[in-house]
């Protein structure tokens, strides 16, 4: 299914509304999700996975907590906060999809 993505991808490239730095990130996913399920891991993927998302759930964490701080130094309101956490949430979610 990876490499279906991939070489769709590839249909993209010469299209104005597709941004090049988007097409390399995407691609990048992608390599992973098929490298991913390789029968054999031999260089670690798995293991730099979990940390790239421990890592990446700590910076979340770090963000939740400034957040709420700036909402109870009334720096912004509960509406501005909500959104926000909505888009920490979302991410969050996709961490561990």
């Amino acid at each position: 299914m990876a490499e279906a993505a991939l070489v769709r991808m590839k249909e993209f490239e010469p299209e104005d509304w597709v941004r090049e730095d988007t097409l390399e990130r995407v691609r990048g996913l992608y390599n992973y999700r098929r490298s991913r399920f390789d029968d054999e891991d031999e260089d670690g993927l798995e293991d730099r996975s979990a940390a790239y998302q421990r890592l990446l759930i700590e910076l979340l964490q770090a963000q939740r907590q400034t957040l709420v701080r700036l909402r109870d130094e009334g720096k912004i309101g509960d509406e501005a906060m909500h959104r926000i956490e909505r888009d920490l949430d979302l991410e969050e979610s996709r961490l561990e999809g």
